[in-house]
């Protein structure tokens, strides 16, 4: 399983606002641009996300920017990658609209997959953001 650029980036910049929340000034998208490579578009369009899903604070303006809207000891990575990924099916027979398998009725593999799937959820629900910064 790899997670998408989305829930990498999103984590990343959780991960900034939090290490940087003591500051007395805002974080704005071109610091958080320029630590991390991310191109502004795809970035602006991540910090609308978490704003929007209650994760960052957003101000605009001459001193506006972004901040971390809730402690990090209060969330799970876990969270954030359910918030983030869109499918966690790792193999096709997971979706039963486009299954094509033909051993689906009598295979163990399927269910071994989502208990790993259900553990690494699981796992990232142990860990806060706080823990990681």
């Amino acid at each position: 399983m790899q997670l998408t650029q989305w829930t990498d980036y999103s984590l990343r910049v959780l991960m900034y606002c939090a290490k940087n929340s003591d500051r007395d000034t805002p974080i704005t998208i071109m610091e958080i641009l320029e630590r991390h490579q991310i191109s502004k578009s795809h970035l602006t369009k991540i910090v609308s996300f978490l704003s929007n899903t209650g994760y960052l604070k957003t101000t605009r303006g001459r001193n506006g920017g972004i901040s971390i809207a809730r402690p990090p000891r209060n969330i799970s990575v876990g969270e954030v990658v359910r918030m983030t990924e869109s499918n966690f099916e790792i193999v096709e027979c997971f979706n039963k609209k486009t299954n094509s398998c033909s051993i689906t009725s009598t295979c163990k593999l399927k269910h071994l997959l989502q208990n790993a799937t259900n553990a690494f959820i699981s796992k990232l629900d142990q860990v806060t953001l706080d823990q990681i910064c």
